[in-house]
């Protein structure tokens, strides 16, 4: 006889893709609820914790040890049957947000393991501007130890469109040649909350981009990439993605400090 566990057990429904645009969606909302006052988020939270506990039990199924991590997050910080103060509440709270992003984080990453591996288009036609984003987001964002871009001419669009998506925690250097007022002003707001540094050096005149172990190099500016002419990413290997890398990182070693 089938024990009452298997009876209520819940297979995943929801295929990997549909799930990983739902959990980056809900990584997104998360971000609102950061610096708020526990009390003032409230519903907002409950709310959050109600459509993610659902996108989990369908993408992983119930029970899983992936709703098992998501209670535990839930449950982060310090607890007492007598009650606890308000500002422990408001340390729970902070506690609960960080766990809940980490967790989202390694699931996401769980279940981009289970897509089909999608190659970098690699050439980009004039006017594909959205491919070219869509492409050098997705190599930034699976960074974990370090990103350094490399790039003569930028604007503060590189940010909005392409930093903003490095995980959080993870060190992030630009090396640049013109560096307008734009761009460092919104660099600063970047480095008040995230590790960042910006160097200037005449030297630089090239397009590249390094991601952990890996490296590209583009065939114009991020902020031009596919928009009047066409363009490229091309994947270095060795030797010359180490030449490449070192380098830059005598430029770098060189360059002056802006940031």
């Amino acid at each position: 006889m089938a024990s009452r566990k298997a009876d209520i057990q819940k297979a995943p429904t929801l295929a990997p893709d549909r799930a990983l645009k739902a959990l980056t969606q809900q990584l997104d909302n998360l971000q609102k609820l950061k610096g708020r006052k526990y009390h003032e988020a409230d519903a907002e939270e409950t709310e959050w914790e109600h459509i993610t506990r659902g996108i989990i039990e369908t993408a992983f199924g119930d029970p899983s040890s992936s709703l098992d991590k998501f209670y535990m997050a839930h449950s982060a910080g310090i607890h007492n049957v007598r009650g606890i103060s308000s500002e422990q509440r408001q340390i729970n709270f902070q506690l609960r947000v960080k766990e809940q992003e980490a967790l989202l984080r390694g699931l996401m990453s769980t279940l981009r393991l289970r897509l089909p591996e999608e190659e970098i288009q690699g050439v980009y036609e004039a006017g594909d501007q959205y491919a070219f984003y869509r492409d050098l987001s997705s190599l930034i964002q699976a960074a974990t130890k370090e990103v350094l871009i490399v790039d003569a001419y930028l604007d503060e669009d590189v940010f909005n469109l392409h930093v903003s998506k490095v995980p959080d925690g993870v060190p992030v250097r630009i090396l640049s040649n013109k560096i307008g007022a734009n761009v460092e002003t919104v660099a600063r707001m970047y480095a008040k909350s995230k590790p960042l540094e910006l160097r200037s050096s005449a030297d630089i005149h090239d397009r590249a981009v390094f991601v952990d172990r890996q490296g590209w190099v583009i065939g114009q500016s991020i902020k031009d990439a596919a928009n009047k002419k066409p363009t490229y990413i091309v994947e270095l290997n060795e030797p010359m993605l180490t030449a490449s890398r070192d380098t830059y990182g005598r430029i770098w070693s060189t360059a002056g400090v802006v940031i």
